[in-house]
């Protein structure tokens, strides 16, 4: 009776664990979430590897899928010993994260991927979305060439669309048709020339045959290290330089025109005034209008410099004409006919 009136403790274990024990993390055997064959875990990766590995973050500014071709591209160069291409590319593929993209790669459950395309698809759908799948597919649907694109580049352009969301979905022949679609009026003619006018008698194969050898002849004919899609700009460009430097020489050569007609203007005025105190000095000198004095010269009256009116004293010079200033579309006249004769 006394037996049940005592609590119920349990059973001490051989190794109990310690109150301060809760409050230490835990971390498991193997934390990473992918798991290594024995062959993977006792490849060696040297220094030269870690080096060639290529990095990703995790930005929104990076291409997971430019990414993932690239990693291809070096663990291929690498060893396989006794692994193949997938263990390899397991016990790669942890070094090349950094920064977010690490921190998302810890946060996955220990043990979950054991293969290569678990991996890769985990990757994927992290950091390439459904929604930007979908805008590749619209630009893809709705591509056009540019006003002044050469074929080539517009070809090329086309091409890194597919390249950049290989799950477009779209047949070759779908792919050949909106390209041609989206071409200038210009460059479809050409398209039809070079099929002999006859797009409809080609298959898909043939059709894209004949995009790449189109696009080969514009590219020889293109000039080389000049930016694409920069052709009309830089045209553009050259024409502004050269009106530019022309508006300067116009400018420059009507204010040296003006400067010399200032100076010749204010010669005239200059001589003027002093033919005009002259005259003046004189007139005051002589009697006014005296026909019976000896120096009156009766040409005076009539002189197209000199006037009188009814009151004898009351004289008025009259200024010669101002020689007329030429306009800007004179001066540029001008410019151009000197311009002519060089």
């Amino acid at each position: 009776m006394d037996a049940l009136l005592q609590p119920h403790r349990p059973n001490p274990q051989p190794n109990p664990r310690l109150m301060k024990d809760f409050g230490r993390p835990q971390v498991g055997a193997s934390p990473s979430c992918i798991v290594l064959t024995d062959a993977a875990r006792n490849y060696e990766l040297k220094t030269v590897h870690y080096n060639q590995l290529p990095s990703f973050h995790g930005s929104a500014s990076e291409d997971a899928l430019t990414f993932i071709r690239d990693f291809y591209g070096i663990v291929q160069q690498f060893p396989l010993n006794d692994l193949t291409e997938d263990a390899l590319r397991m016990r790669c593929f942890p070094y090349t994260l950094k920064d977010a993209a690490k921190t998302w790669f810890m946060t996955l459950t220990p043990g979950s991927l054991r293969t290569w395309p678990e991996v890769y698809n985990k990757f994927i759908g992290k950091f390439y979305s459904h929604a930007k799948t979908a805008e590749l597919r619209r630009k893809i649907a709705t591509f056009s060439q540019a006003e002044g694109e050469p074929f080539h580049e517009a070809w090329e352009r086309f091409n890194m669309l597919l390249i950049q969301c290989p799950h477009h979905g779209y047949p070759l022949e779908l792919q050949n048709q909106t390209f041609y679609d989206g071409l200038t009026q210009t460059s479809q003619s050409m398209v039809d020339n070079a099929a002999g006018g006859a797009m409809g008698e080609k298959t898909a194969e043939e059709t894209l045959a004949l995009y790449e050898m189109l696009g080969a002849n514009s590219q020889q004919k293109s000039v080389r290290g000049q930016t694409p899609g920069m052709y009309e700009v830089n045209s553009n460009a050259g024409l502004e330089i050269q009106v530019s430097e022309l508006a300067k020489q116009v400018k420059s050569m009507y204010s040296m025109m003006s400067m010399k007609q200032n100076n010749a203007s204010m010669v005239d005025e200059d001589v003027h005034n002093f033919e005009q105190a002259n005259a003046m000095n004189s007139f005051n000198q002589r009697p006014r209008n005296d026909p019976y004095s000896n120096s009156y010269n009766p040409g005076w009256k009539n002189h197209p410099n000199f006037s009188w009116n009814n009151n004898q004293n009351n004289f008025q010079p009259i200024a010669p004409p101002q020689p007329k200033k030429p306009s800007w579309e004179d001066s540029l006249d001008i410019f151009i006919q000197n311009c002519n004769r060089q």
